[in-house]
């Protein structure tokens, strides 16, 4: 068993103070290989940074992915088109794979834009690769060891290994990779690996995959995680989740089509009295059941509604903040509410009560 000791390569997002950044994607319902919501961001060298994930909805596997990327500046004017492609060569049938694509230094960057350009059917490459990844601990750094086995049936070189962070909304928000990656894993062997990065504290899951030159791992799920980032998530507490109609009167039963209002309390307790801390929060609608309705394995319930306020804290205080919501379908539903910086680093842990809408 070979000891890989590795070091940083952290891809991570965040998302911009004023919401103003500008991410499309073309439409096309015909496309048989989609861009999955991708984000941008500014990096401390000037450069913007796009990523997010490519899934393949063909039954057979795609390579050669091409994206092409498009900055522009306020005006619309466009200061540089990059292309790229995913991360991995080969997407597995009905797989999802990340990508990320960074321009040039320039700080008049301000909005992107995004289409697939192209793409070739492939081979399909063996998923015997197998990760098994230990305890994820996260504190001021992020630091996950595992190992990954050859299960094939030949010598296998030329390893990637990938940690991908999923924020609440199922987003990519980051992606890392240990900078030594593993040499010649022969057939039954296995080969050690450690990842470290700085931790992004929107995460809220994690996963692994893998491809070598003639193999490729599953999307791999990691369970065990150590968390001792409270400082981060227990400046503000998020209280009485409450949903009613527009004159504060609660419903038994939402009649679809009637707007509702959904308030929450949320109290700054750690900041001097003269301080300012402004803040974004997201008020996320969810149906319940949903999950057993998605077409891949990561039983993510469908999002229904995300609404946001924004505001400042002015030293500690308490706030209310609410926003309006009119369901279109029956069902039941359950929201969650999310206080964030404007820089994205979480402020609270999310809500813990679930408040469940029926809507009929």
């Amino acid at each position: 068993m070979k000891w890989l000791v590795c070091g940083i390569l952290m891809v991570f997002i965040i998302f911009p103070s004023n919401l103003s950044w500008a991410q499309n994607i073309k439409p096309n319902d015909t496309l048989t290989v989609e861009v999955l919501t991708p984000f941008s961001y500014k990096a401390n060298d000037g450069s913007t940074v796009v990523i997010g994930e490519v899934q393949n909805k063909n039954n057979f596997p795609v390579t050669g992915v091409k994206l092409g990327v498009s900055f522009y500046d306020g005006s619309g004017k466009i200061i540089e088109y990059k292309t790229g492609t995913t991360l991995l060569k080969v997407i597995p049938a009905g797989g999802k794979v990340p990508f990320s694509i960074s321009s040039k230094q320039d700080p008049s960057i301000t909005d992107i834009s995004i289409n697939l350009t192209g793409f070739n059917s492939s081979p399909a490459r063996q998923q015997v690769l197998v990760i098994t990844p230990g305890t994820l601990k996260i504190s001021d750094q992020l630091v996950l060891s595992g190992t990954i086995t050859n299960g094939g049936i030949i010598l296998t070189s030329g390893t990637t290994i990938y940690l991908i962070s999923y924020d609440s909304f199922g987003r990519v928000v980051g992606i890392s990779s240990p900078i030594t990656q593993p040499e010649d894993i022969a057939v039954g062997k296995t080969s050690t690996f450690t990842i470290s990065s700085i931790p992004n504290s929107n995460t809220k899951s994690y996963k692994l995959i893998a491809e070598s030159d003639n193999y490729q791992s599953t999307l791999t799920d990691i369970t065990n995680v150590e968390t001792s980032l409270s400082s981060l998530t227990e400046l503000v507490t998020i209280n009485d989740v409450s949903v009613t109609d527009m004159m504060g009167n609660k419903y038994s039963t939402i009649p679809v089509g009637n707007q509702t209002k959904i308030t929450s309390k949320i109290w700054i307790k750690y900041a001097p009295e003269q301080s300012e801390q402004p803040f974004v929060c997201y008020v996320q609608i969810k149906q319940i059941g949903t999950e057993k309705l998605t077409p891949n394995k990561d039983d993510v319930a469908i999002v229904e509604f995300i609404g946001t306020v924004q505001g400042v804290f002015h030293g500690m205080e308490k706030q209310e903040i609410s926003v309006n919501w009119v369901p279109d379908k029956p069902g039941a539903f359950f929201v969650e509410v999310y206080v964030w910086d404007p820089n994205a680093v979480a402020l609270a842990e999310p809500s813990r009560h679930i408040n469940v809408m029926l809507v009929k």
